[in-house]
């Protein structure tokens, strides 16, 4: 069975052709920063390129949302600028083909699920922790979709309500707002006002909202006490919203992924488990540990809902 998988990400926008389980061409290209016409297009493009002429039965799509999926549409997506995107039926029309679509969380989880380590499992989450934080869940063996396929947002649940900290989607102290990527510069600014330690190059870069994700968890590495600092109070950030997660799903293993999490998992995960210590009380601490695929989580993901498409999907598929 031949399938394309598109992955609709708020830095790249890739695509495959899958044979089987196995991706034989893939294309990348940056994501298009300036309409849904030219997103559709470019996506339109890089399908032709990976097919080859080729016929498949599917395209799987797993894009950044938030999402209509009853609709098949791309709504307003703050880590993209624009929305209203008529994904699903613009893909559809044009290759006469039935079309699934996913957020990229919800296809990471289905990814574990159906190819990855959490074969087996019927109730599992998959986090992606990238330029925002993504949540996906299976419980009871079922993919948690939702009235508009938003149920597993989770990276919007408020885990300060006390925090003016603002978050693209417009509301405040929501898990993203602490922790996405975006806005790592932002929060490392705040703390360096609260900061009575030395002014390291860390802090210095941080007064002046420069302190990027990169630049912050290599100067922890390095062992600057200031970035030290950050990385910690992200990580309890973290085990705030996975705590929310654990008490939402009850999963019995966690998956991370996205660009933050997997160059960096060496200082995010000890932490986050020490400061879930606190949080979790009766719950206990599910397994968690690194994604099945890395940087193709979510293009697996877009492939496994085109091969094995989950009812809660299938429903609000196109259909030629």
């Amino acid at each position: 069975m031949n399938v394309v998988a598109v992955d609709v990400g708020a830095t790249n926008l890739r695509a495959a052709l899958f044979s089987g389980t196995s991706p034989v061409r893939l294309r990348k290209v940056p994501t298009p920063r300036t309409s849904g016409d030219d997103l559709i297009m470019t996506i339109i493009g890089l399908i032709k390129e990976v097919s080859q002429g080729e016929d498949f039965n599917a395209i799987g799509v797993a894009s950044i949302g938030p999402l209509d999926i009853s609709r098949g549409l791309i709504l307003y997506t703050p880590n993209l600028g624009y929305g209203n995107v008529r994904i699903r039926d613009s893909l559809g029309e044009e290759f006469r083909r039935p079309v699934y679509l996913a957020n990229d969380a919800m296809a990471g989880v289905w990814a574990e699920k159906v190819l990855g380590k959490g074969k087996g499992l019927n109730d599992l989450a998959y986090i992606t922790m990238s330029t925002g934080l993504g949540v996906g869940a299976v419980v009871d063996g079922n993919l948690l979709v939702g009235r508009r396929g938003n149920a597993h947002e989770l990276g919007h649940a408020v885990i300060s309500f006390e925090s003016d900290m603002p978050c693209g989607c417009g509301g405040v102290g929501h898990w993203e707002a602490f922790v996405g990527g975006k806005n790592i510069p932002r929060v490392a600014a705040r703390l360096a006002q609260l900061w009575n330690g030395s002014k390291t190059r860390a802090y210095e870069l941080a007064s002046r909202g420069e302190l990027s994700p990169e630049l912050l968890y290599s100067m922890a590495r390095e062992g600057d006490p200031f970035a030290a600092h950050v990385v910690d109070y992200i990580n309890r950030a973290h085990a705030a919203g996975i705590m929310t997660l654990i008490a939402a799903y009850d999963p019995e293993a966690i998956f991370i992924g996205g660009s933050v999490y997997l160059y960096n998992e060496d200082l995010i995960r000890p932490g986050v488990i020490k400061h879930l210590q606190r949080y979790v009380g009766v719950f206990g601490v599910p397994r968690i540990e690194r994604c099945s695929f890395g940087d193709d989580q979510v293009l697996e993901g877009a492939a496994a809902i085109a091969m094995s498409p989950p009812s809660s999907i299938a429903r609000d598929a196109y259909r030629p």
